[in-house]
């Protein structure tokens, strides 16, 4: 089923099976707002704290606006200057995307959302359907200028912290690196042992879990290994459920986690991050040598499915 509503103040449109309920919002980046278990009465998602969405433009930043959902960061997080060609252009504060307005159309029994950047001239859709308890998303981004840029995709999508919940990262994974000074984790750059390692010297940290929720941290970090497993997300026990990220590794090899316990805002979520760039900004990347470079008439192809089981 497909229907047009209002979700608090913004245009919605709600995917829903026997399962799953969904809520997109197209004109704030094709965002959706909510993904809901209804037998089990879950919903994933880190909802809208404000209770109303304001509409961002371009260059806007991040931290000021409506910080929920799932919505997707390109062509990069960090925003900067890049050299593109022969000009400079900007690239915004946690990329263009979560600033369009996108058009919408049911297509294959989802919704098709497209948009075409008039800065960096792709062409940029994502489908979304609903199968029993999962949603899928494939996205398509075409270069349709005559210049090659450099970007990359990472997911966003903040979901509910429960401090007894546990996180699932692909097989494979021995460390992971601090993204930025914290106090929880120290200065950026840190590297840890993966799964437990000591922080602050003396305190072993189990990174499958995650701080107590009067921490009032904020903290990130990517895995240092590429993926060998698409599969992430999260267990809940005390709601007796499971979110599974599964993804091609080839396609989306790195994978970051955000918390904030109240330390960004006040917020409370997290979030674990395939992408298809180490890390965060085109700079970094770029000196990593892992920032893909899509030139005239090329496509990134992808995908995501996001299951909802119950485990009880």
């Amino acid at each position: 089923m497909i229907k047009h509503e209002k979700f608090m103040n913004a245009n919605a449109i709600i995917l829903e099976n026997d399962t799953i309920h969904l809520v997109c919002l197209p004109d704030f980046g094709g965002k959706i707002v909510s993904l809901y278990h209804k037998e089990r009465d879950f919903e994933l998602l880190f909802q809208n704290p404000t209770g109303k969405f304001r509409k961002a433009e371009p260059g806007s930043d991040y931290s000021d606006f409506e910080a929920c959902g799932f919505d997707d960061a390109f062509p990069n997080i960090d925003g900067e200057i890049v050299k593109v060609g022969s000009n400079y252009i900007t690239y915004f504060d946690h990329g263009e995307i979560w600033t369009a307005k996108f058009e919408c159309q049911e297509q294959q029994g989802g919704i098709l959302l497209s948009y075409c950047s008039p800065y960096l001239k792709y062409r940029y859709e994502k489908l979304f359907t609903l199968s029993d308890n999962i949603l899928r998303a494939d996205y398509t981004i075409k270069n349709e200028g005559n210049i090659e840029f450099p970007c990359f995709w990472t997911c966003h999508c903040l979901v509910k912290y429960k401090s007894d919940m546990r996180l699932i990262f692909p097989r494979g994974i021995n460390s992971v690196v601090n993204v930025f000074d914290s106090d929880f984790l120290g200065p950026s750059g840190s590297v840890y042992r993966f799964p437990k390692d000591y922080i602050d010297g003396n305190k072993e940290y189990n990174f499958t879990r995650v701080p107590e929720a009067d921490s009032a941290t904020a903290l990130k970090y990517y895995c240092c290994e590429r993926s060998q497993e698409g599969r992430c997300g999260y267990i809940y026990p005390s709601d007796g459920m499971k979110a599974v990220i599964r993804f091609n590794p080839e396609e989306l090899p790195y994978l970051g986690f955000w918390l904030t316990t109240g330390g960004y805002r006040g917020d409370i979520n997290c979030a674990l991050e395939p992408s298809n760039g180490f890390f965060d900004s085109i700079t970094t990347a770029s000196k990593n040598e892992k920032c893909p470079i899509l030139g005239p008439g090329k496509e990134m192809r992808f995908f995501l499915e996001l299951s909802l089981d119950s485990i009880r």
